[in-house]
């Protein structure tokens, strides 16, 4: 494998075969005889990955960007295990973010994005946000009880739906009483929207044509991000 790569030519079967191996033994000696593996077939490719995707998404949505670093578009392969009863110490999936630079100042995922993940066996594209902070949560509500924004949105997650793409976000039970005489209430009621599909992971994703892959997946949702992104604006506005 090329230790100096330059260019995103698709993540190599070692990668995979190290998600395989690393969930059948998450513990930080494994990791640590494996590194090399992680850090070529996985680290490596990743980072360039992010470069051609955020060159490639920037021309279609401005601002957007890509952070070649883990903690950046690369989420860590470390998981915080300080309040969660899964002690093992690894994730076992590769996750990468897309956003644009106002977002970048918050470490949280508060902000729309543009999202790819993968295992040894799935992949999973997104877009949206997974869970709106307090000032965007109104600003979407008040977005959406003014009406052509609901009919946008519906449009969109009803195509979603249509082609069996999954909703993701968590939701009130009730309407809150401030917008019970809103016309949809799904909406109203949602504290995220975003949407994701997951498949078994395609040819593609060997090779360079994985950018454009996602690419084309990520094009149908571009309204989602940008109508997103400017409730984003006007919360922090």
């Amino acid at each position: 494998m090329n230790r100096h790569a330059t260019t995103f030519t698709g993540f190599p079967p070692e990668a995979f075969r190290f998600l395989a191996g690393l969930a059948k033994n998450n513990n930080k000696r494994w990791f640590d005889s494996h590194r090399e593996d992680y850090d070529e077939a996985v680290l490596g490719r990743a980072l360039l990955f992010v470069e051609m995707m955020g060159e490639t998404l920037g021309k279609r949505v401005p601002g957007v960007a890509g952070e070649p670093r883990v903690g950046g578009s690369l989420f860590r392969i470390h998981k915080d295990t300080r309040f969660s009863k899964d002690k093992k110490p690894y994730k076992t999936h590769v996750g990468i973010r897309l956003r644009d630079p106002e977002a970048v100042k918050s470490s949280a995922c508060t902000g729309p994005l543009f999202y790819v993940e993968f295992d040894a066996k799935k992949l999973r594209l997104g877009v949206g946000v997974k869970a709106f902070d307090k000032e965007m949560l109104e600003a979407y509500r008040q977005g959406v009880g003014q009406g052509d924004l609901a009919k946008s949105l519906s449009r969109i997650v009803r195509s979603a739906q249509g082609k069996g793409h999954t909703l993701i976000g968590k939701t009130l039970k009730r309407v809150p009483p401030a917008y019970a005489d809103q016309a949809d209430n799904d909406l109203i009621k949602r504290k995220g929207l975003f949407i994701m599909q997951e498949q078994p992971l395609p040819e593609v994703i060997h090779k360079p044509g994985f950018v454009a892959y996602c690419a084309r997946w990520f094009k149908n949702y571009v309204p989602l991000y940008k109508q997103l992104d400017h409730l984003r604006d006007r919360a922090t506005g």
